[in-house]
């Protein structure tokens, strides 16, 4: 399993106290933004967000297909639009204030980030005890519109 933490040189064989200390790391006010577990089939979960407020994603790979999963939780009141920063460069914002779009459903705090990539790193899945919403077709149509080539847009069996 690779680690790959904000501005920090990438990690192979990662263990759960390195998991942990990068938990450390992006708490920090000063410290990377975002962490991707992957393994060698390109599998991942990874998580973005500052000042306590982060989003969980995960792709499972089969061929040249994927799927991808959000975090989310059971909230009262609408599930309205929210924000949450990440990114220590950005070509037009400035550091640390690079929004992604979430739901306010998607937005945890970094105990929650913690449980879901160490389930990852010791099992390869998605943690079974925290809750998943597909977003696959939400995540083609946003790289086709920026034009993505290297995003697929279709997603389909293979003809016999």
């Amino acid at each position: 399993m690779n680690m790959i933490l904000e501005n920090v040189p990438d990690c192979d064989d990662v263990t759960p106290s390195d998991v942990v200390r990068a938990m450390r790391r992006i708490a920090d006010p000063r410290g990377p933004t975002f962490v991707i577990l992957e393994d060698s089939d390109g599998n991942y979960v990874q998580a973005a967000g500052t000042d306590g407020r982060y989003i969980v994603e995960s792709r499972t790979v089969y061929g040249e297909g994927f799927q991808h999963y959000r975090l989310y939780q059971p909230i009262t009141g609408p599930d309205a639009a929210d924000v949450v920063y990440h990114r220590q460069k950005c070509d037009r914002h400035p550091p640390r204030r690079c929004p992604l779009r979430v739901r306010r459903s998607e937005v945890f705090d970094l105990g929650t980030v913690e449980v879901a990539l160490l389930a990852f790193l010791q099992t390869g899945e998605r943690a079974p005890s925290l809750l998943w919403r597909e977003v696959t077709e939400d995540m083609i149509a946003k790289a086709a519109h920026r034009g993505d080539d290297d995003e697929i847009t279709e997603i389909r069996p293979r003809s016999r």
